[in-house]
Formats: C-alpha cells, sequence, structure tokens
C-alpha cells in the first residue's frame, strides 16, 4: 500500500492548449516531493517532479511521455499557491492559484478529517461524494474518487479538506498562457478525468 499526503489540484487550464495537475506531497514513501503534470490537447504529457524517487512513485501510478527531474519551488500562504518550476528550455513556469471555502465548505472542512476510516473507505460512500459536493463547488458530479489509474493502479483518494479557486494565472518564461477556464479534454487516466472546476485539495492517496 502507498500512502501519500499533501495538498493536490487535480486540473488548471489556462487558455486552450495548456492543462496541469499540480501536487505537493508533504509524507510519502518516497519522502516529500513536488510534482506538475502539462498535458497537451493531444494528450502529449510531461511530468516535472524535484526528485528522481518521487518521480519514479508517481510514474508508477501514471503514464507520461517525458519526465524531468527539476526544481520546483511551492508556496502557500493566506490563502495563495505559487509554484515555479524550471522547466529547462521553455523557461520557468509560474502558477499563482488563489482559493477560498464558504460557510458551507468551511464546515465540510471541519467535518471530514473525523470521518471514520470504515466511512471514508466505504464504496458507497465514495460514489456518492463526489454527487454531493458537485452542487457546492461546481463541479462534475461524475468524478471517481476511487477506481483504477491508466497503468491498472487501484487508487482511493482521502478529502481531509476541500477550497474552490477563485482566481489563478499562469506564465511560462514570462508569456501569459490565458485566462484560467473550464476544462473539456478527457485525458485518459484510467478510471479519473479531468475536473472541470478548478478546486484545490488537501488529501490522502491510497494507492495498492
Amino acid at each position: 500500500m502507498i500512502v501519500e499526503k499533501g495538498w493536490f489540484i487535480p486540473t488548471l487550464q489556462f487558455g486552450p492548449d495548456d492543462v496541469f495537475l499540480v501536487e505537493d506531497w508533504e509524507e510519502t514513501p518516497a519522502g516529500p516531493y513536488r510534482a506538475v503534470f502539462h498535458f497537451t490537447p493531444e494528450d502529449y504529457r510531461t511530468l516535472y517532479v524535484d526528485g528522481k524517487e518521487g518521480g519514479e512513485l508517481v510514474s508508477s501510478l501514471h503514464r507520461f511521455d517525458r519526465r524531468v527531474v527539476t526544481s520546483i519551488n511551492s508556496r502557500r500562504r493566506d490563502g495563495k499557491w505559487i509554484l515555479e518550476v524550471d522547466t529547462g528550455e521553455r523557461g520557468i513556469l509560474r502558477l499563482e492559484v488563489a482559493y477560498g471555502e464558504d460557510k458551507v465548505l468551511r464546515l465540510a472542512n471541519r467535518l471530514t478529517p473525523h470521518l471514520p476510516e470504515a466511512v471514508a473507505a466505504n464504496r458507497i460512500f465514495c460514489r456518492l461524494l463526489p454527487r454531493l459536493a458537485a452542487p457546492l463547488l461546481g463541479t462534475d458530479p461524475g468524478q471517481r474518487i476511487v477506481g483504477v489509474t491508466e497503468l491498472g493502479r487501484h487508487v482511493r483518494f482521502r478529502l481531509e479538506k476541500i477550497y474552490t479557486v477563485t482566481d489563478a494565472r499562469c506564465s511560462w518564461a514570462g508569456r501569459d498562457l490565458g485566462p484560467l477556464c473550464e476544462c473539456r479534454y478527457s485525458h485518459d487516466m484510467g478510471d479519473f478525468r479531468p475536473v472541470s472546476r478548478a478546486v484545490v485539495s488537501r488529501l490522502s492517496l491510497l494507492a495498492d
């Protein structure tokens, strides 16, 4: 069993061509590491990761066409998350994400960490939670928090806190990539799909 704990943004799309997934793991079998996935509309995937061991771990869950071990600076403060990734010849990738919670989400975020594991792991609960959360987050009710990745690994996400993204911007080598928009691509990640509405989560990932 692999268990990773940390911060996660499942989908960020800027303009028509650039989709990102962001991970900042504080606890993993490979030690803390940060990773940014970049997807093109043609589903060409690049993994930027700040450690070889972390890169091998995440590559055991998802497929990539290219893997780059590099420096990633990640910092969060007062509802703002800033990441800077040295992508080599393409220059510095900079992501700025603002996130927050309304009164209902604040209440949910206080209760969710205290759910018994027997409830959090229950298949019916895992199937219902995305449907219950969809009206609050503006996300797709058909999202999955448990399933099989494109490499055949069984994965479950245990949410501790979730926030809506209120604003985000992205530049690559100083060039603005365009506005944050809803993602309508369907990259093959097994049972999992990009989230149309951007959210920030603190969670645990459990993989068999």
